[in-house]
């Protein structure tokens, strides 16, 4: 099938990216892809399906803990500062860093850090000696328990909720994993008026923190968020005429140049990574555990009405939650 097939896209989810064997085998998806000619033509290509909508929109705007030269130019030439050279922490760098003291704030905007990062007994005794833990958060999680010397919690605005700052009525954006920007707009009366926007709370501390040492117009920014995306189209690769282009219907696509057949190398082709097979070897008595999760499958929420609690439990135990 694959040898015959026109166009071969091979999709794949946190099953493949969190695997311990992660990096190697999708590597190996690649060679075969590019062995079949199955890159850089419509309808073909590798398509990995991240665990949040907008994983993908937060590496898009830099966040990442490696040094990228020229998005700290941008940023530089921008904001009339220089970023920092050094390189940040990892996820696991970030917990082993609490864990002995060097990391001393945790700051989440959104999330469930200590139910998503990997060892939750770890990761709940790592923030815990924190000397700050701050949550910005829509509903209360378990990390909200994980608490350091001193804790806070800030609501926030969901998306889904209408955003209304000093210009009127405020929209975001979203990055799909495949890699199509478009607004979102909330439409439902915020739970409450004292809730604030993600943007207004970054911008108010940034406002406490730095006080005179900027020359970011924090007010301006949060005001009216199109100054906020011109700001990010004059630093961000791909971003362009940002607030023209996710207006439009459907929004806009960002550069792939694998799509196009354009490969970023130093030899302008794509290249092949090798890494030599892992052959599991099963003693007597074990066996070889592989789990799988069906399409359209959202934990509980498929429960039919018809089929009782202790019906679901039994025929399913490792599904209930």
């Amino acid at each position: 099938m694959l040898i015959s097939a026109k166009s071969v896209i091979t999709c794949w989810a946190m099953g493949l990216t969190q695997h311990r064997r992660a990096v190697a085998t999708i590597q190996d998806l690649v060679n075969l892809h590019l062995l079949r000619g199955q890159i850089g033509k419509p309808g073909a290509g590798v398509c990995p399906v991240r665990g949040h909508s907008n994983v993908q929109g937060d590496r898009t705007m830099g966040i990442w803990e490696k040094v990228n030269e020229k998005l700290f130019a941008g940023l530089e030439k921008e904001f009339h500062f220089t970023p920092p050279s050094s390189e940040g922490l990892s996820t696991v760098e970030s917990i082993r860093a609490m864990s002995d003291g060097r990391a001393k704030v945790f700051f989440a905007m959104g999330g469930n850090f200590l139910s998503a990062a990997p060892d939750t007994d770890v990761v709940f005794e790592a923030l815990k000696k924190c000397r700050l833990t701050v949550q910005v958060i829509t509903k209360l999680n378990r990390t909200a328990l994980a608490t350091g010397e001193q804790a806070l919690i800030l609501p926030c605005l969901g998306r889904s909720e209408i955003d209304l700052q000093a210009d009127g009525e405020q929209f975001v954006s979203t990055e799909s994993t495949m890699l199509n920007v478009q607004m979102s707009k909330g439409i439902f009366k915020p739970a409450s008026h004292l809730l604030r926007s993600e943007p207004w709370i970054v911008a108010q501390l940034a406002r406490a923190t730095l006080g005179s040492d900027t020359m970011v117009n924090w007010n301006r920014m949060i005001a009216n968020y199109d100054n906020i995306r011109d700001a990010i189209s004059r630093v961000v690769e791909g971003c362009e005429n940002y607030n023209e282009r996710v207006r439009k219907p459907g929004g806009f696509y960002l550069p792939n140049p694998p799509r196009e057949g354009e490969f970023p190398t130093k030899t302008g082709k794509a290249r092949f990574i090798a890494t030599p097979l892992e052959k599991i070897d099963l003693k007597d008595g074990q066996l070889l555990l592989t789990t799988i999760r069906s399409h359209n499958q959202f934990n509980t929420t498929n429960l039919r009405p018809e089929r009782s609690l202790s019906r679901r439990r039994r025929d399913a135990p490792g599904r209930f939650s």
